[in-house]
């Protein structure tokens, strides 16, 4: 079970990022990726199901609520593309 629920897990971080494409400011997009990631590091030694469960669908209703804004800020259609990834 818990292995199933991690692939949820990866697929909504995925979704996420993918959802982050139209932004047109690469610092804009950045700071996004690392808000995803974050909630995502939060996640990493956590084994209990209830727990994953619950952030899970925390971290799926805040994407879903971003969604609508991240799309308007698109709309010269052509997203921002980064390389690599920033490390603090």
């Amino acid at each position: 079970m818990l292995f199933l629920l991690q692939t949820s897990i990866l697929r909504a971080y995925r979704s996420a990022i993918r959802s982050t494409r139209p932004l047109p400011d690469s610092q804009t997009r950045r700071e996004t990726l690392d808000f995803f990631r974050g909630e995502l590091d939060r996640l990493r030694n956590i084994t209990d199901i209830n727990i994953l469960k619950s952030n899970l669908s925390t971290f799926q209703r805040t994407t879903k609520s971003m969604l609508p804004s991240l799309g308007l800020t698109g709309l010269s259609g052509s997203g921002s593309k980064l390389v690599g990834q920033r490390r603090s």
